[in-house]
C-alpha cells in the first residue's frame, strides 16, 4: 500500500501549497484536505470563502490548476487533485444537472436547438453526462477558449454533418 502513503503525502504537501497560496493572497481560510484513495480533496473554509470560489467557481479552478502543477509533476496526475470551498463543486454540479434537464426539456418542447452559456471544460462535461441517456436530446460542444458552449439538440433535430 506504498501509493496510500504516497497520497498522504502528496495530501499534506498539497494542503500546505493552498493554505500558502490562499496567504499570500491575504485570504483568511482554513483548509481541510482529506482523500479517497483515488483523489485528494481540499476543501477551503472561512469568513471569506467567496474570494476562493469566485465568479462561476473560477478562482477555484485556478488554485486547483496552481496547485496541482505545484505537486503533481507527471501528466495526468494532476485529475487527483480537487480544490473546494464550502462544498461549492457539488452544489455548482446540482445546479448545473438541474438547468440541463430544463433545457432539455425546453429543446424537446420547441423542437429547435438550446444553446447554453459558455462554461469550463469541467462545467460542460456535467452538462454533457448528466443528458448522456435522455431520451429526447444529444449534446454537443462548440466554440473556441472562453467561449465554448454545450448546444442541447432535440433528437429529431438533423445533426449538422448529414445536411446536404
Amino acid at each position: 500500500m506504498s501509493d496510500r502513503g504516497a497520497l498522504g503525502d502528496k495530501r499534506e504537501l498539497a494542503a500546505k501549497v493552498l493554505r500558502d497560496v490562499l496567504e499570500r493572497m491575504g485570504v483568511d481560510a482554513e483548509v481541510s484536505a482529506f482523500d479517497d484513495g483515488e483523489r485528494i480533496i481540499l476543501d477551503a473554509h472561512g469568513s471569506e470563502s467567496a474570494l476562493v470560489i469566485g465568479k462561476k467557481g473560477a478562482t477555484l479552478d485556478a488554485l486547483q490548476y496552481l496547485v496541482s502543477r505545484i505537486v503533481f509533476k507527471k501528466p495526468g496526475e494532476a485529475a487527483m487533485l480537487v480544490v473546494d470551498a464550502e462544498g461549492y463543486r457539488g452544489r455548482r454540479e446540482d445546479s448545473l444537472a438541474d438547468l440541463a434537464r430544463r433545457l432539455a426539456e425546453k429543446a424537446v418542447r420547441s423542437g429547435r436547438p438550446v444553446p447554453v452559456e459558455p462554461m469550463s471544460a469541467h462545467d460542460r462535461k456535467v452538462v454533457h453526462t448528466t443528458l448522456a441517456e435522455h431520451p429526447g436530446v444529444r449534446t454537443e460542444s462548440e466554440g473556441e477558449g472562453p467561449a465554448r458552449r454545450v448546444v442541447i439538440f432535440p433528437k429529431s433535430h438533423p445533426a449538422p454533418a448529414s445536411a446536404g
